[in-house]
């Protein structure tokens, strides 16, 4: 065999047995080196500039779970728990219409299980996340142990999860009066950071003063949201998902509850509510002072009673403009001064709906005045306020819409599905709901479009899409009908003008107010802004108009009458701005001009082209007023003047008043 050949095949073999080496000298997947769970940040990057704050995606982490005094629990469950983002139909379990539940903490994304694993005989554990796992967090729990937490944010091997002894309460909840049990009470249970108040804190600091944050070990587990109740709370203590972050419960025939296991980790917080109780905070004597919340110790029992309160009642009936009683009528009640108490009830509504006979009836309501709204899905949303409780025999009126449905005519297939602008112009005296509106539809299909929840009455209306419109028209809406319509594009004109000031500078940016003059009288369409100085309304209806154009420091101009035609451009040319022009007067003169001696009130006033006198209140600052020759005249007692002065924009005229002495 050739020197090179069998120089080849040795250097092949010394190549396979490394390789069989590393095979079976490795006892798992290799992982990257690991740091230890203590330690500030800055530090531990400094010691290796590699490690990340962002969580790393798969891995395996494996670790230990013991008790209190290191033993290994052998059997315990461990889960490693990813975070994700989320996506737009992800759903995050939102509540329905009518429930009184709302998220507590608003959060984006949300966490989920990634792995699961049962401790050996040696309390070891090792599980592979998936490749497109985030994981933030690793927990253990047993039956008998209250459950512990830790932050990850990268594969690890030396993972201690240490459990402590469970501890339990066993709460009784009773009627503040007579003492017996309440049935049926919902018992709402939060896992919160441990938290002191600051000794000393300064007076009117409020209910919630400055608390030690750092005082007590960061507790994991109550970072973990949605994930508490929604996985933990069936796995660990038997109860369904509350729909919010909470652990929930409702009390037996007995009034009790019972929750467990709990630890020292967190403080727990207890909010119990029940439909004909008020609303109370229970870890403060008056739901005033600072709060202090129950700590469980390892293995510790504690019984606890909660007092509930009888609240107030609301009733009444709703109904429609012709007395007939409106059921399945939503209504929601909070107390005004529901920002003064406990935090858990700023968002919170107590909740009825009307029966048949349009009949409600809201009880555990706090002393104080109320808000009540009431919605149905064909009338307006109605607010009232209750000033003191309890009310009975409360008459609500319904207020009834209607709707328009249109066929849009003149429009290509490119517009279709398109949002079209639908104006409305009340043409009665006194409108029952607003005098101008609109609202943003989309053709369908077939070109048509419709608008819910209208104010019965005459309305003046058209539509705009894109530079175009369409002619006005005229259609009566009636309660709880559909009022069709038809609307051809194509009809709508223009109005451009240019915005300048007496020297032919351009003013910008000028606020222009379209006005439609009808029948005599003058209506505000809408707002639009110059640009440049130069103004271009696009797709008006046709029909006869003005404009009012401003501008900060200037006068506003009204433009004479004009008319907008189809498909036609109103040029308005120039119209200028002038600024204001500014009086400034002194002290009042003598005739040997010393200062003259007031000693009755000095009046001063002015105006234009012999037209009404205007009073300056002021005589001391600069006033401003309309530029052109002005009169002036001023009195005081029996002293009197008058002169003239000619006052240009953007200037100060100061004007001398003497008095001559009175014979």
């Amino acid at each position: 065999m050739p020197r090179l050949s069998r120089l080849a095949a040795f250097l092949a073999l010394a190549a396979a047995l490394v390789a069989v080496w590393f095979l079976f000298s490795a006892d798992g997947p290799v992982t990257e080196p690991v740091d230890d769970l203590v330690g500030d940040l800055p530090e531990r990057r400094a010691a290796d500039p590699d490690l990340s704050e962002r969580p790393k995606q798969g891995g395996v982490y494996a670790g230990t779970v013991v008790d209190l005094e290191g033993q290994p629990i052998h059997g315990a469950h461990v889960l490693l728990v990813s975070y994700s983002t989320g996506a737009p139909q992800m759903d995050l379990g939102a509540p329905e219409a009518d429930s009184e539940d709302f998220a507590d903490i608003p959060v984006i994304g949300r966490m989920g299980e990634a792995g699961e694993g049962i401790s050996d005989e040696k309390g070891a554990f090792r599980i592979a996340a998936d490749s497109q796992a985030v994981i933030t967090r690793v927990l253990a729990y047993h039956e008998g142990y209250f459950l512990s937490v830790v932050s990850v944010n990268r594969p690890r091997n030396d993972i201690v999860l240490r459990l402590q002894e469970a501890g339990k309460v066993i709460g009784t909840v009773v009627d503040d009066v007579t003492g017996t049990p309440v049935q049926g009470a919902r018992v709402d249970i939060y896992l919160q950071q441990k938290v002191d108040k600051v000794p000393d804190a300064p007076p009117g600091s409020g209910a919630y003063p400055v608390f030690k944050r750092k005082q007590h070990e960061k507790s994991w587990l109550a970072t973990l949201g949605r994930f508490t109740s929604k996985v933990l709370g069936p796995r660990i203590w038997s109860v369904h998902d509350s729909g919010s972050e909470t652990l929930r419960l409702w009390t037996d025939a007995n009034g009790h509850f019972e929750i467990g296991p709990l630890g020292n980790t967190v403080q727990v917080e207890f909010v119990v509510t029940h439909p004909d109780y008020k609303w109370y905070d229970f870890d403060s004597n008056d739901g005033k002072h600072t709060p202090k919340r129950l700590v469980v110790e390892p293995g510790e029992k504690i019984e606890r009673e909660f007092r509930l309160r009888r609240g107030f009642h609301i009733s009444g009936q709703v109904s429609d403009d012709e007395g007939n009683g409106l059921s399945e009528v939503y209504i929601k009640v909070q107390s005004i001064s529901a920002y003064y108490r406990h935090w858990w009830y700023r968002d919170k509504w107590r909740i009825a709906r009307t029966d048949k006979h349009g009949n409600f009836r809201v009880d555990g309501l706090a002393e104080g005045a109320q808000t009540i709204i009431l919605m149905h899905p064909s009338f307006k949303q109605k607010v009232v306020h209750v000033p003191r409780v309890p009310a009975d025999n409360l008459m609500v009126l319904a207020e009834r819409f209607g709707a328009l449905q249109a066929r849009v005519g003149g429009v290509g297939s490119s517009s279709i599905r398109r949002r079209v602008l639908v104006l409305f112009e009340s043409i009665e005296e006194n409108p029952e709901g607003p005098r101008q509106f609109r609202r943003n539809e989309r053709l369908t299909t077939d070109g048509e479009l419709i608008v819910q929840r209208i104010h019965p009455g005459h309305y003046r209306t058209w539509i705009k899409l894109g530079k175009v419109s369409s002619q006005p028209t005229e259609v009566k809406i009636e309660s709880l009908k559909i009022t069709k319509t038809d609307f051809e594009l194509g009809a709508g004109g223009s109005i451009v003008a240019r915005v300048v000031d007496p020297g032919g500078g351009i003013v910008d940016p000028a606020s222009v107010r379209l006005v439609s003059l009808r029948n005599g009288k003058e209506h505000a369409l809408g707002t639009f802004v110059s640009r440049e100085g130069d103004v271009d309304i696009e797709g008006v209806a046709p029909g006869p108009y003005k404009l009012r154009i401003r501008a900060p420091g200037r006068i506003e101009v009204t433009t004479k009458s004009f008319e907008v035609s189809e498909a036609r451009t109103a040029n308005l040319g120039v119209v200028e701005l002038n600024q204001w022009g500014f009086l400034r007067f002194g002290h009042p003169l003598n005739a040997a001009g010393r200062a003259a001696n007031i000693t009755e009130t000095l009046v001063v006033e002015w105006r234009r082209a012999k037209g009404t006198w205007q009073r300056v209140h002021n005589a001391g600052i600069d006033v401003s007023v309309h530029p052109g020759d002005l009169d002036i005249r001023a009195r005081s007692g029996a002293l009197k003047w008058t002169g003239k002065a000619k006052v240009e924009g953007g200037k100060t005229t100061a004007i001398e008043i003497v008095f001559e002495e009175a014979r």
